[in-house]
């Protein structure tokens, strides 16, 4: 259900404190039940969400990626996706924002309709009609696929960098939005980020283009 790979980027000879602190992809720690709520009408098998979280695991947003085909069951299912729960994932003593995806699947029996011109086997949709895609969003998400880490442990803070991303998720601009108080860490979230690698998470049929994505990096 959440698959995050973050690639380490580490010199050789990596920094002794990194030993106290082990990669860790994030991980969900608990989410509502989900109930289809009633006379809904799905053409589809399920919603697909993105799921943007912050360093500390909380939802920053939630971006519809593709409909059930019914804007009741997506919007229950976009407000149940609010309530989940993450560890964030953690690699060289800090905690990353990420991007996480989420399916909420449509009950069979709400999906089977009656084959056309037929009283038999009900059939069930093969693959997502175009009312099944979502709108292209305005400003795409980004994912952390690697990130370096600093020669020394950093004080702890917290650091939110806006990234410009170019259509090929390449960093084109960096500026601290919030700083974590210490000139030291925010002087180190500023280089990594400018080196860190991103791929940008598109909506099916939508196509690459620039971004600005805040990064979130907490140091441990």
């Amino acid at each position: 259900m959440l698959a995050i790979v973050l690639s380490t980027l580490l010199a050789q000879a990596a920094p002794a404190y990194l030993a106290a602190c082990p990669a860790e992809e994030g991980r969900v720690l608990s989410h509502p039940p989900f109930t289809a709520p009633d006379n809904v009408h799905p053409t589809n098998r399920r919603a697909r969400f993105f799921l943007d979280l912050g360093s500390d695991g909380r939802i920053r947003r939630v971006v519809l990626v593709e409909s059930s085909g019914d804007a009741t069951f997506d919007t229950d299912a976009l407000e149940a996706a609010k309530n989940y729960r993450f560890a964030p994932p953690t690699q060289g003593c800090i905690s990353t924002s990420s991007v996480v995806p989420e399916d909420f699947d449509v009950s069979l029996i709400t999906l089977a309709r009656p084959a056309p011109g037929t009283t038999g086997i009900p059939e069930l949709p093969t693959s997502p009609p175009a009312s099944a895609v979502a709108v292209c969003s305005t400003t795409p998400l980004a994912q952390l696929t690697g990130l370096g880490a600093p020669d020394t442990r950093q004080a702890p803070g917290t650091v939110d960098i806006d990234l410009g991303l170019d259509a090929a998720a390449h960093v084109t601009s960096a500026k601290i939005a919030t700083s974590s108080g210490n000139a030291k860490t925010d002087a180190n979230a500023l280089a990594l980020a400018r080196d860190a690698e991103f791929q940008l998470m598109l909506e099916p049929g939508c196509s690459a283009r620039r971004t600005i994505y805040r990064l979130e990096l907490t140091f441990h």
